[in-house]
């Protein structure tokens, strides 16, 4: 059985407005999880009428038998009955049961998204709601939306200080006039790039692999280069065959930050003449 069954029992003040069913038998199939004897009893119960209680059982019911979009029917329904936040965690916690077995193994991963979406927009704001965007982040990075899924992570782990100055990256990424450009194979190197040290940035037209490459120093060391590859830049960067047109004698580099936890951001820093 699923860590999860409210059924509202418990709650004096509800058992003092509502009659609460007496349902032992379905509670030992659930418990035995005999889940389609339980659905045939519960089918039973809501014959008679249709109270919230009976429908955020069947909806349990439904979601341990991995009937997701059933299930969340059934709480809907109860929600519209009886508006609680344990029934809203059941639904949220059957949208995430939902979102994640679409996302694999079935790698419907847009469809993923929309249910996981809408599992937190069910969850009640008092709930712990970091699986949710860990899953979130996980179906993201799934779609190569890769600023959205270290965001998602970022808030997964409540790392709200990062957060804040990843978001800074972003909007100085998106926003500056400054020629920005990434650094590559530092670690090849044994290089640590740290935020403030100026670099020195050479063309090496005669580089047999690649005519633009252009080298980056410090300290009269190569410590990398300027990436020039899809699959090593970003948005909003200038790859190595388009900034070589601003390399001359007089032009070095500020290392910027870690973007991503994988790219070195940088800025072309001129010198006065």
């Amino acid at each position: 059985m699923k860590n999860y069954l409210y059924i509202d029992r418990d709650d004096d003040a509800h058992q003092a407005r509502f009659k609460v069913p007496d349902t032992p038998k379905i509670d030992f199939l659930i418990n035995e999880k005999r889940f389609d004897e339980a659905l045939v009893e519960i089918d039973k119960l809501l014959k008679g009428s249709e109270d919230y209680i009976n429908l955020n059982l069947k909806g349990v019911i439904l979601d341990n038998l991995g009937r997701y979009e059933d299930a969340v029917d059934c709480f809907d329904k109860a929600l519209i009955l009886y508006d609680s936040s344990e029934i809203q965690l059941n639904k949220a916690k059957s949208l995430y049961d939902w979102a994640k077995i679409t996302f694999f193994p079935k790698c419907e991963n847009e469809k993923a998204l929309q249910l996981i979406d809408k599992a937190i927009d069910a969850l009640p704001s008092s709930v712990d709601s970091s699986e949710y965007y860990f899953l979130k982040a996980e179906i993201l990075e799934g779609l190569d939306e890769l600023v959205e899924s270290h965001r998602n992570y970022l808030i997964a782990h409540k790392e709200w200080d990062r957060l804040d100055e990843f978001e800074g990256q972003i909007h100085y990424i998106e926003n500056t006039d400054d020629i920005l450009f990434i650094i590559t194979g530092c670690s090849f190197y044994n290089f640590t790039p740290e935020p403030g040290m100026t670099v020195s940035l050479i063309k090496e037209e005669d580089n047999e692999y690649d005519p633009d490459a252009i080298a980056v120093t410090f300290e009269d060391k190569i410590i990398g280069y300027v990436a020039n590859s899809s699959y090593t830049l970003i948005n909003n960067v200038k790859s190595a065959s388009e900034l070589k047109k601003f390399i001359n004698n007089n032009v070095n580099g500020r290392i910027l930050f870690n973007h991503l936890g994988e790219y070195t951001v940088s800025k072309l820093i001129f010198s006065k003449i």
